[in-house]
């Protein structure tokens, strides 16, 4: 556990993934619906660090890490939106990246390792769940490298003025660059002496407690009646599909769930890997769309699909429908249909999963994932409804204090450089 923890990328380039994917027992999901988010996250934490890290040691991690709200709401007649944005940076990575946090510094404090320095690429989401999971934790820095030019106030304030030992990189690059050098830096041997350990969804620490989600989302719709709950549909907005692997191995760890829908934005840098017409990254930059943390020209997660399925793209496409992909028109229908007609306000990125709920048959009940609060695109969401929307505290306490951050070139030696003013 405390390699892939503690490097993320395997000697080989490759991503670590457990041995094997272990199987709850029914009779859990037959009482699921009494049972509470914390406990549904004690039960995945247990089956995957319970034989790594002490009973109570672990319950303390969970117990820090899944301690806000995580709503289902009833949108319309078999649509359910769950909402996962509730944590201190408003967004679902909160809970897996306070888990990673916690659980480094039990890693670090059972082995006496000296200062860890994390990295985490970052469109924005990422880094800031990371940065503030991590923050004031003796013996690590945060380094967060994230797009020049591109993010918006609101979501460079969450980790730029957080000082202490979170330190923001603006790279002079894109997203995919920034990906590239945190994978190349982690791949890098003679960068050993830095510690260094990423923080995206690379991360199994990250990763793993994401799987409480679509357990959790089964026993919602379980406690509301839903008679063919176990028939649902899961609609889930796709970029580096950390939540698309999660409820997959939630699938096959026996939670009684119907199909997943993955939805992509008009990069629909899904479809041509899933269907078999590409086996490489595509050499383009994806396009900015309204629904930007997932604007992805390669999902780093999907090496990890592959061996879920062994490679099987026809049992792939058993359990997982990949959605045309959502126009930033058919985006913007959305937000302001269920502003108009549900009173109801969505982020662009759920939006992506809501509008790709139609994939479902009629009468199947589908869980859209809303994976970010809509107040983290103030101005975009503002223009698409029409209404001023209220800011809440998460953001307006960033916002007032002061900012800071480097720019670097997108190259290895140039972080390399940084590092050691961390060092020294």
């Amino acid at each position: 556990m405390s390699d892939a923890i503690n490097h993320c990328v395997a000697p080989d380039g490759g991503l670590y993934m457990p041995e094997s994917i272990p199987v709850i027992p029914r009779a859990l999901f037959n009482n699921i619906s009494e049972m509470s988010l914390r406990e549904i996250a004690y039960v995945v934490s247990t089956a995957f660090f319970g034989d790594d890290v002490p009973a109570h040691e672990l319950k303390k991690i969970v117990d820090e890490s899944f301690m806000y709200d995580v709503p289902m709401l009833r949108i319309a007649d078999n649509r359910y939106v769950l909402e996962l944005f509730h944590g201190p940076t408003l967004t679902f990575k909160d809970f897996g990246a306070r888990f990673m946090a916690r659980l480094m510094k039990y890693i670090d404090r059972k082995s006496n390792t000296p200062c860890r320095n994390v990295l985490v690429a970052t469109m924005g989401n990422t880094g800031a769940a990371a940065a503030n999971g991590l923050l004031k934790v003796n013996g690590i820095n945060v380094c967060v490298l994230y797009p020049h030019g591109v993010l918006s106030r609101p979501q460079t304030a969450q980790f730029t003025s957080l000082g202490e030992n979170v330190h923001p990189i603006e790279v002079a690059g894109t997203v995919e660059d920034c990906k590239r050098l945190v994978q190349s830096a982690l791949a890098d041997s003679s960068l050993s002496d830095f510690h260094l350990t990423g923080a995206n969804s690379i991360n199994l620490a990250r990763l793993l407690p994401q799987v409480t989600f679509a357990m959790y989302a089964y026993a919602r719709l379980c406690a509301m009646g839903v008679e063919n709950a176990s028939e649902a549909y899961l609609s889930i907005p796709c970029g580096n599909l950390s939540n698309l692997v999660a409820a997959v191995i939630a699938l096959k760890m026996g939670t009684p769930i119907g199909r997943i829908i993955a939805a992509t934005n008009a990069n629909n840098q899904l479809a041509p890997i899933f269907n078999g017409s590409a086996v490489q990254a595509p050499p383009y930059q994806p396009v900015h769309t309204l629904a930007s943390s997932i604007d992805m020209s390669w999902p780093s997660g999907w090496p990890r699909l592959q061996h879920l399925y062994r490679g099987e793209r026809e049992a792939m496409r058993r359990d997982i429908i990949c959605a045309a992909p959502v126009s930033d028109e058919r985006i913007s229908q959305t937000v302001a249909a269920l502003c108009r007609e549900k009173q109801y306000i969505i982020d662009t990125h759920g939006a992506v999963a809501y509008a790709a709920a139609d994939e479902a048959p009629a009468g199947v009940p589908v869980v859209v994932f809303a994976t970010g609060h809509p107040a983290k695109q103030l101005d975009t969401m503002t223009r698409l409804t029409g209404t001023a929307l209220e800011m809440p505290v998460q953001l307006t306490r960033f916002m007032s204090m002061k900012r800071h951050s480097i720019i670097i070139p997108p190259t290895v030696p140039a972080l390399r450089k940084h590092l050691l003013t961390l060092v020294h």
